[in-house]
């Protein structure tokens, strides 16, 4: 009878474990990748250009990536928008950017082109400057943002946007 009730809670015990370590295993991580804006626009005036990096941290595998930008059209214009370093650093890119100051976005894509591992790390996809045409203040918003690992799998992440404001 010992032997039966041993091998009854043995049987128990197993059935925990897998339960437990299926539900560790599946449960959402919270992503640590971030999607951010940096910029040093505190100087900026009326008349006068600044920059944007759009950054990345803690990625993992990344291949490729898209976001859209988006800011007040009455307070500011896009000049340009390039490519940062952080995704050349795993080989040859491909980057595409479409400048809208009728509406006020720009739209940007960018993938490494031959078959190899993503890039891992911290660093800037793309930098952008912007012509400041009258003060006051307008969201700098971040959004339709995609990463993408190797595999072609999306790759979890927070996006963190930002704020512009000028005084006259």
């Amino acid at each position: 009878m010992n032997r039966k009730v041993l091998v009854g809670v043995a049987s128990t015990l197993i059935i925990i474990t897998i339960i437990v370590a299926y539900v560790i295993m599946n449960r959402p991580a919270s992503p640590s990748t971030r999607l951010y804006l940096v910029s040093e626009a505190s100087n900026a005036s009326v008349g006068q250009d600044f920059s944007l990096n759009i950054s990345i941290s803690n990625v993992v595998d990344m291949a490729a990536w898209q976001a859209k930008l988006t800011w007040s059209t009455t307070i500011l214009d896009a000049v340009n928008a390039t490519e940062g370093s952080f995704l050349k650093t795993g080989g040859g890119t491909f980057f595409y950017h479409t400048i809208n100051n009728t509406i006020g976005y720009v739209m940007m894509d960018c993938t490494l082109l031959e078959n190899v591992s993503g890039v891992n790390g911290s660093g800037t996809l793309a930098m952008m400057w912007f012509h400041v045409k009258a003060s006051g203040s307008c969201d700098l918003t971040l959004s339709d943002t995609d990463l993408v690992n190797s595999t072609l799998a999306l790759i979890p992440h927070t996006v963190t946007s930002g704020r512009f404001s000028v005084s006259p």
